[in-house]
């Protein structure tokens, strides 16, 4: 057995501290105990080592050569005791939970919700990355990944969490002014706001605009007007402020219909069959504070795949999307 584990660490601790103020009485102080409780330690420590530590004398104490000796090893090694404890707590302060995920998703999403979950986890260190893209899981480094689409590959977990839903939404103040929205051949006479094929570039699927949801419902893209952005986000915003009618993906909407700050002029829904998926690396998944998000964020995205109920079921239209709808640019996502 190594020497160190029969040392009395505790007599140790009143020790330097009594040598360093040379009184027993600061000693204690400084410890929270009595006076007599150091005596005690100091004479445990002399019985152990069967010498003197200390002079004692009338109205003070100094140290003896044996007790100098002791205190300036006790004050090097609880120096360094000291020091490994602040480089473990900043190495562990330093750790980060880093999440990435689509700029859209990030900014009209988890803006609303992460306070939620900062209030509720304060021990967990978040830091979130939004890309103009989806995130690549094998080569962004991220603890924990929203991506649009995945194939499993080894090395990574991947939860499903929820499907794609698009529908038109307007804000009250346009559907006022344009009140004979009955059916989806009334759209072509509105104004559109949609996205053009520079933001989709960037992502791993092929556009999905306003000509592809109105050809769901057989309606020629032959509309009257439309306003096109590079941003999703700020698309929304100008449909909430009355610019438009602009296509919502449940996903990024779901908030603003909720609160009555957007709403759906139309019943008809078209279920594009694409996926986003929480993807872990296999080295994270053990990690609490990465359990903690993923659970979290379950619960978060548990209503983003409603049941429609069956007097609207006619409305609400589906289709499979092929494998071939994920862009080759993304070959970390397609990668088996």
């Amino acid at each position: 057995m190594s020497n160190y584990r029969r040392l009395p660490l505790s007599a140790l601790r009143a020790f330097e501290a009594a040598a360093r103020h040379l009184s027993f009485t600061k000693a204690a102080n400084e410890l929270s105990v009595t006076q007599a409780a150091v005596s005690r330690h100091i004479l445990t420590l002399e019985d152990h080592l069967d010498t003197q530590l200390f002079n004692r004398g009338n109205q003070k104490v100094s140290l003896s050569p044996a007790g100098e000796e002791l205190f300036e090893a006790a004050t090097l090694s609880l120096a360094h005791i000291a020091a490994a404890f602040d480089s473990v707590k900043r190495g562990q302060k330093a750790r980060r939970l880093t999440v990435g995920m689509p700029m859209s998703f990030a900014t009209l999403f988890m803006s609303h919700r992460i306070g939620d979950f900062v209030a509720n986890n304060p021990e967990v260190d978040l830091h979130l990355v939004s890309l103009e893209r989806s995130p690549a899981p094998a080569t962004d480094g991220f603890d924990v990944s929203v991506v649009m689409g995945y194939l499993a590959r080894p090395g990574f977990t991947a939860t499903e969490l929820f499907g794609e839903e698009v529908f038109p939404v307007c804000s009250k103040s346009y559907q006022t002014h344009s009140p004979r929205i009955l059916t989806p051949e009334d759209l072509v006479n509105e104004v559109l706001l949609d996205m053009d094929d520079q933001h989709w570039s960037a992502y791993p699927w092929s556009p999905f605009n306003w000509a592809h949801w109105l050809g769901q419902f057989g309606v020629s893209s032959d509309f009257k007007r439309a306003i096109t952005f590079t941003s999703y986000p700020t698309m929304i915003q100008s449909v909430i402020k009355g610019y438009g009618i602009g296509l919502g993906f449940r996903h990024l909407v779901s908030d603003y219909l909720n609160e009555g700050t957007l709403i759906r002029p139309l019943s008809e829904s078209y279920l594009t069959g694409r996926k986003h998926h929480l993807v872990i690396p296999d080295t994270a998944i053990e990690r609490d504070d990465v359990q903690i998000f993923r659970n979290w964020l379950i619960t978060q995205v548990a209503d983003l795949n409603p049941v429609p109920p069956a007097s609207a079921a006619e409305n609400i239209k589906a289709a499979p999307v092929a494998l071939s709808e994920i862009s080759a640019g993304y070959p970390d996502l397609t990668s088996a």
